[in-house]
């Protein structure tokens, strides 16, 4: 296989959530919406280089005089997802999702953003940052991260550690996803606002029959 055909968890993630949307909005508002309407939602980006045990022990040793620093480091970037029908191959969903992440990865938009917002707080102070950021996230619709977690049990204690979950709180969405893979398996948390989207269970089963079709599809294609 081509090495640039291969998707990449975040190709298939995003592509289980843009079939996943459709189909739970096909159910809904089956006329309320027109095939290819966007849906505009934001991920998160970690611009923190990896770190590796002397990096950190330099920070340590010297924090003023490391090259790295302490603290978060992240932009976001804009994922647009596009309603289709039914009907429509499981996989393209993928395929889409895939085109468009790769063009992402070509350009500054995640670091334009951390430096937007870092100027703002840094110039004007916390407070317009705040706004700018609350404005970005008001004209979107949905947020979901994928996040790394250890590749092994963990123990606290002496207790071994079954699940991670993320969480957030105060974000304008009606819709937010969090993934997080530790010790080979990978889970999915999604949140709902409940006035908006009443029957969570019904939209996680859309995005668990879009995996399934998708694994299909792609066995059936080998």
């Amino acid at each position: 296989m081509n090495a640039e055909k291969i998707e990449t968890i975040n190709d298939v993630l995003f592509g289980v959530i843009s079939s996943g949307l459709s189909r739970y909005l096909d159910h809904r508002s089956p006329k309320a919406l027109q095939e290819g309407q966007q849906i505009t939602g934001m991920a998160m980006v970690n611009l923190r280089e990896k770190q590796t045990l002397q990096d950190l022990s330099e920070m340590l040793k010297n924090n003023s005089g490391s090259q790295s620093r302490w603290g978060n480091r992240f932009g976001f970037i804009l994922l647009p997802t596009f309603y289709h029908k039914h009907n429509v191959d499981p996989l393209e969903h993928v395929r889409r999702a895939k085109k468009m992440i790769d063009r992402k990865k070509q350009t500054s938009e995640a670091h334009f953003a951390y430096h937007i917002g870092h100027l703002a707080m840094s110039l004007l102070g916390p407070k317009a940052a705040y706004v700018l950021n609350y404005r970005v996230l008001c004209n979107t619709t949905f947020t979901f991260s994928n996040v790394v977690g250890p590749q092994e049990v963990i123990t606290i204690t002496g207790n071994p550690i079954t699940f991670l979950r993320v969480n957030t709180s105060s974000i304008p969405h009606s819709l937010t996803m969090h993934m997080v893979s530790y010790a080979g398996r990978a889970d999915m948390q999604i949140m709902v606002a409940k006035d908006i989207i009443p029957d969570p269970e019904f939209l996680a089963k859309c995005f668990e029959d879009a995996l399934v079709e998708m694994k299909e599809a792609a066995a059936a294609a080998v």
